[in-house]
């Protein structure tokens, strides 16, 4: 008899073709597989070949940031959502593979990127320098001495132009540079030595991406510049003024300004509002390998470091933060749709570290047109490196206001790494609707309460339910309290199964605190007795890195879970067996 494979895979490219470098967002949300499961947006995995081995000419082949740093490889990922970028020229094959457990699926498509020295040949490219030195400009380019980047940016841009400033020299920014036509462009580097510094001189955004009266432009990138906010309480490094879509941040340096990369949906609602209408919400947005340091002396005042909502948002590779701690989230994610969070190192938030959250279920706007109730909804939030500040909580996936109806759902957050500060009291909160938390790991040791995860409702949103808590490894070094994951009492249809925990100096420890209102299923976990008194027999006693949590030989968690449809581990080994925590021997 033939047998049919039930996995139906879809797989969808936001873009098939353009100038290098290209970030490309791919979607296999669609895929099916009726017979196995109902949830195949979670319950499948999904692996990723971007037919790109080589990786970024200059940052390499493997991630330099997150939980994997210098190992993961750029060329892969997983999920049903995945972006990439492409930085040489070339025909890429892309496949995506999914399995069920028992089942495999793949398909494939391609994409061609264009060459920049073709696309931008001769005086399609203009260089500047401050010096009057233009070795290393590509030939035939028009040649510009000038000090200012705001009027270099602002004269010379226009629609199939490339803006290259020279290396080892600073360009001052004593107004916004502003971006008013559509694509493709490049504002980026030429020649040797270290990026080009753009210092703002005032106090204002450096670059600004359209206005109110250019609502449809798209396709730029903004690469290999150091920018210098000079402490400036209003200094942003790249803003969106409008409507814009396909626009990537790429290897920017950012410090001392008050915030990174912002394009906020308010700004939008009010030019549709107030006589400039046609602004829709940001698509396909990657800011990717980026450095955005906050303002010295743990300003408490200063904004995100990185500020974006829409469809499509792609926020790879970033180190945000420092030693200092200070200033509000991280990273500010407002009705993000399929949009990807991977592979960065976040530190020394004072209010999160990461934020996520919809908007008012019935208050009409670009994030929620007609005002008939939008979810923010299938976000990846994977192989981040997490680690506290002063923040209450590290991660929280809530309405930004108390009042607000505002809802999120479908989300896979896996193979991350929490490390509390001296501040935090909970690693994570989740008033999301069917989400799965797996493999990730929670060092608490550094907090106040040792709080991992809670599914826990805030504001006026409906109670969180449907959420899967698999395979997560809890740890706390310190005396205290220690709760492992909180169910609040509203929240529905909670599953923890193959969870592992340790705690041994802490003060009756808990796997699971809380039952919720309805639903709990709960099952091969570790229980409270070995939270507190039994060794799980990890690589060390004393863990402090990601391979510190593999079990041993003798470990009680080794072969001790129950079949569940996760089938890798934190390292993306292949799970042979089912045993308790992320990490396997």
């Amino acid at each position: 008899a033939l047998i049919v494979n039930p996995i139906s895979l879809s797989l969808v490219a936001a873009r098939s073709s353009g100038v290098a470098p290209r970030a490309v967002f791919f979607d296999a949300s669609g895929t099916t597989d009726a017979t196995v499961t109902s949830r195949p947006f979670h319950d499948l995995e999904y692996r990723w070949d971007f037919g790109d081995p080589a990786g970024s000419p200059v940052s390499g082949t493997t991630w330099g940031a997150g939980s994997g740093a210098g190992v993961n490889d750029r060329n892969f990922a997983t999920g049903p959502v995945a972006s990439h970028v492409f930085e040489t020229p070339g025909i890429y094959t892309v496949t995506v593979t999914a399995f069920d457990g028992t089942n495999t699926a793949a398909t494939d498509t391609t994409i061609t990127v264009q060459n920049p020295n073709v696309v931008f040949v001769g005086d399609n490219t203009t260089c500047f320098s401050t010096s009057g030195t233009f070795t290393g400009c590509p030939a035939g380019a028009t040649q510009v001495t000038t000090s200012s980047f705001a009027t270099a940016v602002s004269t010379y841009q226009a629609s199939g132009k490339r803006l290259l400033f020279r290396r080892g020299e600073t360009f001052v920014a004593a107004s916004a540079a502003r971006i008013n036509t559509t694509g493709p462009g490049i504002v980026g580097a030429f020649g040797t030595g270290a990026a080009p510094v753009v210092q703002m001189t005032g106090n204002a955004t450096v670059l600004v991406i359209s206005s109110s009266t250019t609502p449809t432009l798209k396709d730029w990138r903004v690469m290999d510049l150091e920018v210098d906010g000079s402490s400036g309480d209003n200094t942003i490094a790249v803003s969106a003024d409008g409507g814009f879509n396909q626009m990537l941040v790429l290897r920017l340096n950012v410090h001392d300004a008050f915030r990174g990369v912002s394009a906020g949906p308010s700004i939008l609602d009010w030019y549709n509002n107030n006589g400039n209408p046609g602004h829709a919400i940001y698509e396909d947005w990657a800011v990717v390998d980026s450095t955005i340091t906050p303002m010295p002396n743990g300003c408490v005042t200063c904004g995100w470091s990185i500020a974006v909502a829409g469809l499509r948002t792609s926020i790879q590779g970033n180190i945000s933060g420092s030693a200092l701690t200070g200033g509000p989230e991280r990273i500010r994610g407002a009705c993000l749709t399929k949009s990807v969070i991977a592979n960065n190192s976040v530190a020394g938030g004072a209010d999160n570290e990461v934020w996520l959250f919809g908007v008012d279920w019935t208050t009409a706007g670009v994030c929620n047109p007609g005002g008939v109730g939008t979810y923010a909804e299938q976000i990846i939030m994977a192989d981040n490196k997490m680690t506290g500040g002063s923040s209450a909580w590290m991660v929280r996936v809530t309405p930004e206001n108390g009042g607000d109806d505002a809802r999120l759902r479908d989300m896979i957050v896996e193979r991350n790494w929490f490390i509390s500060g001296a501040g935090t009291q909970l690693a994570v909160n989740s008033d999301a609707a069917e989400s799965t938390f797996r493999n990730n790991i929670f060092d608490t040791t550094a907090d106040i309460y040792h709080g991992c995860l809670a599914v826990n409702q805030w504001g006026s949103a409906p109670a969180p339910y449907g959420h899967r808590i698999y395979h997560n490894t809890f740890y706390s070094g310190a005396a205290g309290d220690f709760k492992a994951v909180s169910i609040g009492a509203t929240a529905t249809n909670v599953i923890v199964v193959n969870n592992l925990a340790w705690a041994p100096l802490a003060t009756s420890p808990v796997m699971i605190f809380g039952t919720g209102a309805s639903g709990l299923v709960q099952s091969n976990n570790s229980t409270d007795a070995q939270v507190e008194n039994t060794d799980p027999g990890w690589a060390s006693a004393t863990p402090a890195t990601p391979a510190d949590f593999k079990p041993v030989a003798g470990s009680y968690a080794l072969d001790a879970g129950l079949a569940v449809p996760v089938f890798s581990d934190f390292f993306l080994q292949d799970r042979a067996t089912y045993g308790l925590g992320a990490a396997q021997p």
